[in-house]
């Protein structure tokens, strides 16, 4: 068989130099020498070296999937046991970032999530940060991820976001926005809070949409609002804050029947212990004129309340670490509101509070 012709070489002086005659022997210049010598010479190195890394037991190279692994990030070995997830609140550059700490050493090494929020909750595998995008219009969106702190579902918030709550199953959340005021201690503000569905990413309606009875009777008032949701183990039943005519109410509601009734006078900010026995919250007051929390905790079989030790001033809705212990984020002093300490305090009233977790905010216990 004939091989076919190669492309004519050029000469020196740029024009083709004429083809081989056939059967003629090839002449190479001292430098494609030079050349032919080099690729052979490291083509006998590389098999060299191929044959001295892969000598091992059976005298192969190994392949890709015999290769060893890296080592899980930080984040992947913390996550995969019972952990913290809280809102890096130390300033600086991951001011805000979404933090994880050990559950056992919440003092410890941190990692820092891919995810930035205002406010964040998880359980059950999922969660839901409610995030800020600053800038000459300032826009608020929830994020809802799951437990590799993926984002699957996105959606506009119409105003600053204040709390949010997801049930023990991961199931459902709850989100609350102020849509005017910023503060509960104003006298004018009004809230939105709605449920949604964390599987769909579909929400379920505003609370002001539930039908809400106290003592048989509707209420309707122009003035009602409603914050501090905090779920059942169920999933499908939740307790809540209603404030209406300048008083504060403790809700019971179903999410199935859209309907909840009044429990109790004088509660803010409930949370829901993890048997579903207590509730810790907020009873508010009035000191030299200035509104501030304390924290009480009621036995819902027994209406017993009580206080926890230390008489924080806490806004903030209370965490269950365990059946026996709260948390709650504090500011760092009064001056420097913008860094915040998480404390941590028996339910039972006895103790003293501790600080838990240092330049944090939002805390939420995964087990």
């Amino acid at each position: 068989m004939t091989e076919p012709d190669e492309p004519a070489a050029a000469s020196p002086g740029g024009e083709p130099a004429p083809p081989a005659r056939p059967g003629a022997r090839r002449r190479f210049s001292p430098r494609a020498a030079f050349l032919l010598s080099f690729v052979a010479v490291g083509a006998i190195a590389a098999v060299a070296v191929a044959l001295v890394v892969g000598r091992g037991g059976d005298d192969t190279a190994p392949t890709p999937s015999t290769r060893p692994r890296p080592s899980a990030t930080r984040l992947e070995r913390l996550i995969a046991a019972p952990h913290v997830v809280f809102r890096n609140a130390e300033v600086g550059r991951a001011f805000g970032r979404v933090g994880v700490v050990a559950l056992d050493d919440p003092e410890g090494p941190r990692a820092l999530a891919p995810l930035s929020c205002e406010r964040i909750d998880t359980a059950g595998g999922r969660g839901i940060c409610l995030t800020a995008d600053r800038g000459s219009t300032t826009r608020y969106r929830a994020e809802v991820f799951d437990s590799r702190f993926r984002v699957t579902h996105r959606f506009g918030l119409s105003g600053v976001p204040s709390r949010a709550r997801v049930a023990p199953d991961g199931r459902h959340a709850a989100l609350t926005v102020f849509t005017s005021g910023e503060c509960y201690s104003e006298e004018s503000f009004t809230t939105r809070t709605i449920i949604v569905d964390l599987i769909t990413g579909k929400q379920l309606g505003n609370l002001d949409q539930f039908e809400v009875t106290h003592d048989g009777a509707v209420v309707d008032a122009v003035d009602r609002n409603y914050w501090g949701v905090t779920f059942a183990p169920d999933s499908g039943h939740f307790y809540a804050t209603l404030a209406t005519g300048g008083k504060t109410f403790l809700i019971h509601g179903d999410i199935r029947s859209r309907a909840a009734e009044v429990v109790r006078e004088g509660i803010e900010g409930p949370s829901l212990s993890p048997d579903g026995t207590r509730i810790a919250y907020q009873a508010r007051v009035t000191e030299q004129g200035d509104v501030g929390w304390r924290i009480r905790v009621l036995d819902l079989r027994t209406g017993a309340d009580h206080a926890v030790a230390g008489g924080h001033d806490v806004n903030d809705q209370v965490e269950w670490l365990d059946d026996e212990t709260l948390l709650y984020a504090m500011p760092r002093s009064a001056t420097d509101t913008a860094q915040n300490d998480v404390w941590r305090v028996p339910a039972d009233g006895s103790g003293a509070p501790e600080v838990f977790i240092r330049g944090a905010w939002s805390p939420a216990v995964v087990h």
